[in-house]
């Protein structure tokens, strides 16, 4: 892999730390002040707290690894590298990296088992290795994928601009799906080896008028870390507290509907991006997870978001009025939204998939996600992977090609370690339960 140097790693100066004695354990809090302010980067692994802010900058990941600054990351550790690539990295932070001092016992997260995910890994690497398959195969058909919808969607802008056509603007919004899934993938380091060609990919997002910073923290850190947890992850707390997508949420007497509000809702999913994103790099927070915005973030921000509104707004409406600019905007949008959210609003918000905490994380993972059509080729494709969403939790790291190629290890592991591997039988199937499940959270509690 080839090194990269991470987003921040021309900060200015480090302040100085004020002398402490190593003996003393620190505070989560104390961590968390290093989450790339002034250039400092900590984090905790095992226990052990680490000054990673000089080996970030040859970090063979790229500017990934600023996600585990400020914070505990083991789950980032593991999830993303192999069984030997994680052995080196602990040797390698032990050898580059200054040790701080201890976390106090009391803000250490629960490791549990390990076991089955430590099975579950080599049995997924030892197969992949029988068949001389990389953990990034498929990367030149995401190449190609990519500069096929780049220039399908560039014709369809085309005729959105200086038409106003509305069907231009859906078939816009469906290669913006394409793209999201691209752009999903390459955030979680998972399109190519290279670090710089993951993040070139990852920068679809601000493409799209989005934020690649503040999404990479609020999926990979607020959802992944702890899927279905109120207080961790955003993503059962969306629309909080208009809608209830999680049992622990308060009931209101406007819940009842919900599954039909749910579903108007989402035509403007895409579009809060325009303004959230700009609201979270003030506030420094996405949702219940923190980050640090440094300059490159923010112009980053600003030119993406000023060159969505002029090429998506301004431009078509200086060629085909207001009128049409607007309305083929939200068509497009919308159409990317109910594509995109559809795929992901069925994996974690079915009956039964709220973790327990204390377990081992990956067996949060599996417990608090479902499947659908797992193994197929065609509906891996269509959904961008995310039909597999097991897999996907277990190996974001891994290329969604692979996914299909796995789901029988990581079932029968499951059955063998008496998890359940939930599999829906098809997205209608799962948009079913979906539906019915929303209904029933938002009716009243049965007596």
């Amino acid at each position: 892999m080839s090194a990269s140097r991470p987003d921040d790693a021309r900060a200015p100066a480090r302040p100085r730390e004020p002398p402490r004695d190593a003996a003393t354990p620190l505070t989560l809090e104390e961590v968390a002040r290093h989450d790339g302010r002034g250039g400092s980067l900590w984090t905790v692994i095992d226990g052990e707290v680490y000054d990673i802010s000089e080996f970030a900058r040859d970090h063979p990941g790229g500017a990934i690894i600023r996600l585990a600054a400020g914070r505990q990351a083991d789950a980032l550790l593991e999830s993303y590298h192999s069984s030997a690539a994680t052995g080196r990295v602990r040797a390698v932070l032990r050898r580059r990296a200054r040790h701080v001092g201890s976390l106090r016992a009391e803000d250490r997260a629960p490791r549990g088992d390990p076991a089955f995910f430590t099975t579950v890994r080599a049995r997924v690497e030892a197969h992949l290795a029988s068949r001389g398959l990389d953990r990034h195969h498929g990367a030149r058909a995401s190449a190609i994928e990519l500069v096929l919808v780049a220039l399908l969607l560039a014709l369809c802008w085309g005729l959105r601009a200086f038409t106003g056509s509305l069907a231009a603007a859906a078939a816009s919004g469906l290669l913006i799906g394409r793209l999201g899934f691209l752009q999903h993938s390459g955030n979680h380091a998972a399109v190519h080896k290279r670090a710089r060609d993951n993040r070139r990919v990852g920068l679809i997002m601000d493409a799209l008028g989005g934020s690649s910073r503040v999404w990479s923290v609020e999926h990979q850190l607020a959802h992944h870390l702890h899927p279905n947890t109120l207080g961790f992850d955003n993503d059962c707390e969306i629309g909080r507290p208009m809608l209830r997508f999680h049992p622990g949420i308060r009931r209101r007497w406007w819940h009842r509907g919900q599954h039909v509000t749910t579903f108007v809702v989402m035509s403007v999913g895409l579009l809060k991006w325009v303004v959230s994103d700009i609201v979270d790099h003030l506030r420094g927070r996405v949702g219940n997870a923190r980050f640090h915005a440094d300059a490159r973030d923010w112009a980053r921000l600003l030119v993406g978001k000023s060159l969505w509104v002029i090429l998506q707004v301004l431009v078509p409406a200086v060629l085909c009025g207001w009128e049409l600019a607007l309305a083929s905007t939200f068509v497009m949008m919308a159409t990317g939204a109910y594509y995109l959210e559809s795929i992901f609003i069925v994996n974690h918000i079915q009956p039964g998939l709220v973790p327990p905490r204390g377990v081992h994380w990956s067996i949060e993972q599996v417990l608090a996600t479902a499947n659908w059509s797992a193994g197929s080729r065609l509906a891996n494709f269509v959904s961008g992977g995310l039909n597999h969403q097991i897999e996907h939790h277990l190996f974001p790291g891994l290329s969604t090609a692979l996914y299909p190629e796995i789901s029988p290890i990581v079932r029968e592991t499951c059955r063998e370690f008496g998890l359940p591997y939930n599999d829906l039988p098809g997205f209608t199937a799962a948009w079913r339960s979906t539906f019915a499940y929303l209904r029933e959270l938002g009716l009243p509690a049965r007596r």
